[in-house]
């Protein structure tokens, strides 16, 4: 670990005057986290996440990384709060009628597509408007977590979506008819709106069917090109389009129970920890974003861009489309429309917000910071999460 985190998380324990640590344990107690990626930047910062703990705990507890192992994403909302993990990397858009508040939220990230005051930081403004609309704003999300036994401390944002493509698109009339794999109802609803066809896959089977030309593109972040070895079969990569980006999770939720048998000081550390794991996995994703879209250029690939008529056509239909978010929610999962937009204008509002804030951000420490004192510092980790 270097000298600045190791500061910063010392820095962090110094902060709480009025708090008092238990004596040092002779064996740290052992938390499982699972996480259910192979490898990757979700393992590598679980591994930060893990020294955060330790150090924020002063060695009580311990963090063991289960690499998709102990739980797989679907199983991870039932496994946390059946208590298979104490923690664990959970994607709510797997389970979307559990978690319908925080969701909403999540659905309209294309929003960022609309100016550009966060290029390239994209997954830092939302990982922040995610965090402080579930955290300060959103009981309801809250409830659904407590719903399913389970307690939040952390998001996870990837970069933005560009189109994978096997032929270049460039122009509307070049995604009309286009068999387009999406990642979800704003992506589908975009597909829809070009004229051409949403394809659901699983994301493994993403290679095989652009390979063998089953799909057309697929809407990924720029790090899948070496996660998923696309960078083998895929063609022509246009980032301007279609924006958004995939935020429906909390990449470190706790088992209700564990989080119960914490004490007060514990508590407190494990929401730092979780600022910390907040921060990391958005800025690693966003360092691997770059990385691979460079070697896809140097391999070969075509990094195009989109026509101006194009991309206004895109922002004209994403200024239409989030206004359909709440309804959806309101139709799909029984939300109380009047809530949900109120709700949609709250992270709205945020989105604005911390597009700003992340402006001059450069370091993952810094982010860990910034999340830190705009919001988790702001929550009663005494009250946080009560029985």
């Amino acid at each position: 670990m270097n000298n600045k985190r190791l500061f910063y998380t010392c820095s962090l324990v110094l902060a709480t005057s009025g708090l008092t640590l238990s004596p040092l344990s002779a064996e740290a107690t052992e938390l499982r986290y699972a996480v259910g990626f192979p490898a990757g930047v979700p393992l590598d910062a679980a591994k930060q996440y893990s020294s955060a703990v330790s150090e924020l705990t002063d060695d009580q507890y311990s963090v063991r990384i289960f690499e998709l192992s102990l739980l797989n994403h679907s199983e991870m909302s039932s496994g946390i709060g059946d208590g298979m993990a104490d923690i664990g990397y959970l994607l709510t858009a797997y389970s979307p009628s559990d978690y319908p508040f925080s969701n909403l939220a999540a659905d309209m990230s294309m929003k960022l597509a609309l100016d550009d005051r966060a290029e390239g930081k994209e997954g830092y403004a939302y990982s922040g408007a995610m965090l402080e609309y579930i955290l300060l704003n959103c009981p309801e999300c809250l409830d659904e977590f407590k719903a399913n036994n389970q307690v939040y401390t952390g998001v996870v944002s990837t970069p933005t979506y560009g189109m994978f493509c096997n032929d270049p698109v460039t122009t509307t009339s070049d995604i009309e008819g286009k068999r387009i794999r999406i990642s979800g109802a704003p992506w589908a609803r975009w597909v829809r709106n070009f004229g051409a066809s949403p394809i659901s896959l699983p994301i493994g089977e993403s290679y095989e069917a652009l390979s063998q030309g089953v799909i057309d593109c697929t809407f990924f972040s720029a790090p899948e090109l070496t996660n998923f070895n696309l960078i083998e079969v895929v063609k022509n990569i246009n980032m301007d389009l279609p924006g958004g980006l995939f935020a429906a999770g909390g990449a470190t939720t706790l088992n209700k129970d564990r989080w119960n048998s914490f004490d007060a000081d514990t508590k407190h550390a494990m929401l730092k920890a979780g600022s910390v794991m907040s921060a990391y996995v958005t800025y690693l994703y966003q360092e691997q974003a770059n990385q691979d879209l460079s070697a896809a250029e140097e391999r070969g690939i075509n990094i195009i861009s989109a026509d101006n008529a194009l991309i206004e056509d895109s922002k004209e239909f994403i200024r239409s489309d989030l206004e359909v978010v709440p309804s959806y929610y309101s139709n799909e999962y029984g939300i109380d429309l009047e809530r949900a937009e109120e709700l949609a204008g709250v992270m709205s509002d945020l989105i604005d917000k911390w597009q700003v804030i992340v402006s001059d951000i450069d370091d993952p420490d810094q982010l860990a910071e910034i999340y830190w004192d705009e919001i988790y510092s702001k929550i009663d980790h005494t009250d946080y999460a009560a029985q």
